[in-house]
């Protein structure tokens, strides 16, 4: 591959995984049984990383898939990211 590509790439992945990181340091400072609203989470990262909510948000739903420990993923209006205790999703 292209060297001035792969730097690109490269640079892309890291601002994701920056993305990434904040996210899931502002999931787990969540207490048990504490929701943050995709959208809200997005438009805060967005405001720290000069971007803005739209355009983090479908970045940010790689991360908050099904397999994402510790949460329970809720849809729709009254959803969100709730965290719940390792505990409940071990007895799952």
């Amino acid at each position: 591959m292209n060297k001035q590509v792969m730097s690109h790439v490269e640079d892309v992945l890291n601002d994701v995984r920056t993305l990434f990181i904040k996210a899931a340091t502002r999931i787990e400072a969540l207490k048990v049984g504490e929701k943050v609203p995709a959208t809200k989470l997005s438009e805060e990262l967005a405001k720290e990383l000069g971007k803005t909510g739209p355009s983090i948000y479908p970045v940010l739903k790689l991360l908050l898939n099904d397999e994402y420990p510790g949460v329970e993923i809720k849809k729709g209006a009254l959803g969100g990211i709730l965290k719940v205790s390792i505990l409940e999703e071990i007895k799952e």
